[in-house]
């Protein structure tokens, strides 16, 4: 039965059946917004904005706040549960020794992919990732999860961001990360 699933699963991906709805609502861009995640589960959306300090420097013990705007009920801020921030959607965030102007961010539920938090002047960051083999600056990821287990099962994960060279938008789908 699971393998039927995965195959009718693949071929509707395949398809463009699955695919980030067009009708989800889309966060407010802010100064401190770095990128958000949506899920198929529901609208709510997982926010990752930056922590600068007053002169607008990435606060090096905690640059990144994750945190829950919850459009199903009123469009509410929530914390993370303890949880959702060790096993989903929390992260770390490390300065680079090699390159001490980066960060690396490492989710908690992914590596597949480096993320690099860079401060680009005061008050202003971005996430940079490679997305289809282009350095890319991050602006959303859309994850496509089978939620009738015990755990959700991660069925693929779309990355949209912007090429640094072209401008042009980016876009990538990762099956069975």
């Amino acid at each position: 039965m699971r393998k039927l699933f995965i195959i009718v699963s693949a071929i509707l991906m395949s398809t463009g059946v699955f695919s980030q709805p067009k009708n989800y609502p889309v966060p407010p861009e802010t100064k401190k917004r770095l990128f958000f995640i949506q899920r198929n589960h529901n609208e709510n959306t997982v926010i990752y904005d930056t922590n600068f300090d007053k002169n607008g420097n990435l606060i090096e013990s905690n640059p990144v706040d994750v945190y829950w705007i919850r459009y199903q009920e009123q469009e509410q801020r929530m914390e993370l549960r303890a949880i959702e921030r060790r096993f989903a959607f929390g992260g770390k965030c490390e300065k680079l020794e090699s390159n001490p102007e980066y960060y690396l961010l490492k989710l908690a539920a992914t590596d597949k992919k480096k993320l690099l938090l860079k401060q680009t002047s005061p008050f202003k960051a971005a996430i940079y990732t490679k997305i289809n083999n282009k350095m890319s600056v991050l602006h959303h990821m859309y994850i496509f999860a089978d939620n009738s287990g015990i755990k959700p099962t991660v069925i693929y994960i779309e990355l949209f961001g912007k090429d640094i060279k072209t401008g042009q938008k980016t876009y990538e789908k990762l099956i069975n990360p």
